[in-house]
């Protein structure tokens, strides 16, 4: 909170400043001083920016309230306020009469009301705090309608309501399907952005009807000219080669691969939505090598500092992300974030998975492509919308996160498969669509094309301690540990393959729980062809094989016999010649903006053939890479 500074993440009453987005305590804020006991649990609708934002001049008024808010503020009350529930009081008319009434919990620990008995009986005590129009004849039908419309049974990845009917047959109760989740965390971004000021309040609460209505001042988002539409197909070819770990910009540049000048923070921009269509970068196979957290453009912000360990990762300014260079695609997949002391106080950190299109200049959980966990206040999100969740973790604290996702049916691995970036074209943006007539009914302009994992989910342990699942009907995608930090927030990730607090070791009975390095590999050794033994023996006469772990130089000649090998543990690609300088390491608090094109990893240096002059290997013979590449850039 802006004005207490306590913490409002256990608070049931508050609401954000529109200008700094501090999420602040009703009771501290002045403009409520005499209607603050009157503003009901979870309603934070409003339009309020704080004194600090004002020069003491706070403002606080009412936005139009649909149907749907106001049935969804009426069960968060009920559910977590037993003194407000209505019960068996008097009802001469019998308006709402029923044989049923809540709460009443069932099989799935949820708390259930009667829609007529409870729910609308509460919207019938206190409609003069909801609205100032008039009751119509249907206003109890029109409630009835919002619960129906919203519940799981037709909005399946994100439905407000759970029916008691449908799940128990007891007809007409209804309970939350997420009893901590603020309403206005579903509204969608452009439901965000054009809601609409209805009232201001009186001293005592009592709204007062505002005769010119306005929005919440927020530019409204310009659409593209019809002209400039990006011309939709459904999904990327296949791909059959991997990018080599660790081979040089300059070696893809020779194999004729090229990239456009558009940096890879800079996309973003939303598709026409005239089609049922989302902007996506395309997979990128996992790379040979160790697992770490990646510094190439395709999964890091350059402002990250990432440390020599590849494990240490901070930023000091506004929230970025970083990901790590292997992903997951289904199974259960486990790693652990050490907290560390931060370098700036005011610092705050999101940690989860994300896709390769998670967006890298905005926090983890900011769009459709990722989720996340915030530490403080202890917070979820995705799409930007968060929802109290957990508790807060901070320095000294380790956060494991598992995320589960169920074997994939033929259809759904054809679709990564479709996904996946094609050796010998740009690395650049593409539109994944589905027929417009896939579309559900109840889907808003906001809600991606993308298929839902049933059965998936993300679950946070913190110090060994189960938080419980935070998200569930995770997104089908090749998912990316994600660490995003703010103001000098740093951390140390951990991806095995021993764990300072181990998971179990199975979920959901028969899965095992396994850590990242499980998904590091060298690719086989190809056999010779026929002509290539005489080569081959004159290049082991004169360069020795390399030690465990200690990359080696090899010639454009072996290149060309076989695919890129990694730099790890196998003769790597020759080097162009470059007016790069010579490998360094990169320190911890070194700016990443710094950082040199070729490092060193795991304290070995880089190979000697990525600093030599040679002819450069055809283009037909090497896969450019992606994972160790600084100087990569990406049409939009």
């Amino acid at each position: 909170c802006s004005y207490c500074q306590a913490n409002s993440a256990e608070s049931l009453k508050t609401v954000p400043c529109l200008e700094c987005g501090s999420r602040c305590h009703i009771d501290c804020i002045e403009s409520t001083a005499g209607f603050k006991d009157k503003i009901l649990l979870g309603d934070d609708f409003f339009h309020f920016k704080c004194s600090k934002c004002t020069d003491g001049h706070e403002k606080f008024k009412r936005y139009h309230l649909s149907w749907v808010d106001v049935v969804h503020i009426t069960l968060f009350n009920l559910t977590h306020n037993q003194n407000i529930r209505p019960g068996n009081a008097h009802d001469p008319t019998g308006q709402f009469s029923s044989s049923e009434h809540g709460p009443q919990e069932y099989a799935d620990s949820r708390t259930y009301f009667h829609y007529k008995a409870d729910v609308a009986r509460f919207i019938d005590k206190h409609w003069g705090y909801f609205w100032t129009k008039s009751r119509g004849e249907t206003w109890i039908n029109s409630a009835s309608s919002a619960l129906s419309t919203n519940s799981t049974e037709n909005v399946p990845e994100d439905g407000r309501f759970e029916s008691g009917k449908a799940k128990y047959n007891k007809n007409g109760m209804w309970a939350l399907t997420d009893d901590l989740r603020f309403p206005s965390s579903y509204d969608s971004l452009q439901q965000q952005k054009t809601r609409t000021i209805m009232y201001s309040f009186a001293d005592d609460g009592s709204l007062i009807e505002l005769r010119t209505q306005s929005t919440n001042g927020r530019r409204k988002r310009r659409t593209e000219p019809a002209s400039q539409k990006t011309t939709a197909r459904s999904k990327k070819p296949r791909a059959s080669d991997a990018p080599a770990y660790g081979a040089s910009a300059a070696a893809a540049g020779a194999a004729g691969v090229t990239y456009s000048t558009s940096k890879r923070g800079a996309r973003g921009k939303h598709e026409p939505k005239d089609d049922w269509s989302v902007s996506m970068w395309p997979d990128i196979d996992n790379p040979q090598g160790p697992a770490h957290i990646s510094r190439e453009e395709t999964h890091s912000a350059p402002q990250f500092v990432i440390g020599s360990d590849r494990r240490t990762v901070w930023n000091d300014k506004g929230y970025r992300m970083a990901k790590a260079s292997h992903g997951v695609e289904s199974g259960a997949w486990y790693f652990e974030a050490d907290i560390l002391e931060p370098v700036r106080p005011e610092f705050n950190i999101r940690i989860g998975w994300s896709q390769i299109s998670g967006e890298l200049q905005a926090p983890c959980g900011s769009d459709v492509f990722s989720y996340s966990m915030r530490a403080k206040p202890s917070t979820r999100f995705h799409v930007s919308r968060g929802s109290f969740y957990g508790e807060d973790y901070e320095p000294g604290d380790t956060l494991g996160v598992l995320l589960f996702l169920p074997p994939l049916d033929k259809d759904e691995k054809q679709d990564l498969e479709d996904r996946k970036w094609h050796p010998g074209e740009r690395y650049r943006q593409f539109t994944y669509s589905r027929p417009v007539a896939q579309r559900p009914p109840y889907a808003n302009s906001e809600l991606p094309p993308l298929p839902v994992l049933a059965g998936s989910e993300l679950v946070y342990f913190k110090n060994g301690k189960c938080l419980g699942p935070a998200f569930q009907k995770l997104y089908l995608g090749k998912y990316y540990p994600a660490i995003s930090t703010y103001m000098g927030g740093k951390v140390m990730v951990n991806l095995g393959p021993t764990f300072k607090y181990p998971p179990p070791e199975t979920w959901h009975e028969d899965t095992p729980i396994r850590p990242i390095t499980d998904l590091e590999f060298t690719l086989p050794t190809q056999p010779a062809k026929p002509g290539e033994a005489e080569t081959a023996a004159a290049t082991s006469e004169t360069t020795a094989p390399p030690a465990a772990n200690e990359p080696a130089g090899g010639s454009a000649a072996d290149t060309d016999k076989k695919e890129v090998p990694s730099i790890v543990d196998q003769p790597a690609a020759e080097k162009p010649e470059s007016n790069e300088p010579a490998a360094t390491t990169v320190e911890e608090d070194q700016p990443a903006a710094e950082q040199p094109e070729t490092e060193k990893i795991n304290g070995d240096s880089a190979p000697e053939a990525l600093k030599t002059d040679s002819e450069p290997p055809a283009k037909s013979d090497i896969s450019p890479a992606v994972d160790d590449i600084h100087d990569v850039v990406m049409e939009s």
